[in-house]
């Protein structure tokens, strides 16, 4: 439910009412919603938790999703996440707000530290892909059915969660993140694991299918932030294929690729006048020269990241 505008000092009166309910803020540039699903699958496992208020019963958390373009409530969150920040203007909005929580929850790798200059706070917490970060992931394998390994925390212990379907460290990212929130909440290592094991992604954020004569289709198409191909790229350069292809919604993301990993590039779009590109790029008027151009293409071991919706390349979702 929207939390802003008319309803932020009805959201104010509710939590002064029923005071012992904690508060999670998710902020961020991007990957809020990621990060909110994994907190959903994870706590939801102990906790009585929502995303605003329920009005059938009494929660034992809530989380509200922080937009800083949007009026919010003045409250002071129990456990604050930071899971992007591209700006120095973002970077104080989020601080300010952390300044003022119990607890703060920093993405390691996507919250450069020159913001750090905005925090007082010095209850911190970081998550991120591998050490420094407090908690991070120790992989053991990851193919596009998803990966397996080890959670692991400030004090080294390790939460080993099996078969996760999830593909790329970015995306493994937000369940770090909601396994370091549950143990704040004190839920037992054995309910984490179960939460974590049963997360599902959004739909259209790195989800496997299967393609024509046994490709691997990665959909990515509902992903929106400036850093998705970024890391859906690194995702597939870890994955075995002898065929790589991108399917790229504009020519924006040209200079993200690795063209030694990867064998085309398609982009739907006018080839810029202006601009020197890779004999690997091809350019496209629509979606259907996109097809007519790629289908006869597709075989076993070929991997193909999509970035605009193809469904008809798509014969079934792995998960």
């Amino acid at each position: 439910m929207p939390l802003f505008g008319s309803n932020k000092k009805r959201m104010e009166r509710y939590l002064k009412k029923y005071s012992t309910i904690k508060t999670i803020v998710v902020c961020g540039s991007y990957g809020r919603k990621s990060a909110i699903r994994a907190l959903g699958y994870v706590l939801g496992e102990d906790l009585k938790i929502t995303m605003g208020i329920n009005k059938n019963f009494v929660e034992d958390a809530i989380v509200l999703d922080y937009n800083s373009g949007n009026e919010f409530p003045d409250i002071d969150p129990d456990i604050l996440i930071i899971t992007a920040c591209e700006t120095d203007e973002e970077a104080q909005r989020y601080f300010a707000l952390a300044n003022r929580s119990q607890y703060v929850l920093l993405d390691f790798n996507d919250v450069p530290q020159e913001y750090a200059k905005y925090l007082q706070n010095p209850n911190v917490i970081t998550y991120g892909n591998e050490f420094p970060a407090d908690y991070y992931f120790e992989n053991e394998w990851m193919t596009v059915e998803g990966c397996t390994g080890n959670i692991v925390s400030p004090e080294r212990e390790k939460i080993h969660v099996g078969h996760i379907k999830v593909i790329g460290e970015y995306n493994l990212r937000p369940l770090i993140m909601a396994a370091a929130v549950g143990k704040l909440f004190q839920i037992p290592r054995d309910r984490i694991k179960e939460g974590i094991k049963s997360y599902v992604p959004l739909h259209g954020r790195m989800s496997p299918a299967r393609g024509l004569r046994g490709s691997i289709i990665i959909d990515d198409s509902a992903s929106s932030s400036k850093t998705s191909v970024k890391y859906g790229l690194q995702a597939i350069y870890g994955l075995d294929a002898n065929v790589r292809i991108l399917v790229a919604k504009d020519v924006s993301k040209l200079q993200k690729v690795n063209y030694d990993l990867m064998s085309e590039v398609l982009v739907m779009g006018e080839r810029p006048t202006d601009m020197k590109v890779n004999s690997k790029v091809k350019f496209f008027a629509d979606e259907i020269e996109i097809l007519n151009y790629l289908t006869p293409r597709l075989e076993t071991d070929a991997i193909v990241l999509l970035e605009i919706p193809l469904p008809e390349l798509i014969q079934s979702y792995i998960w």
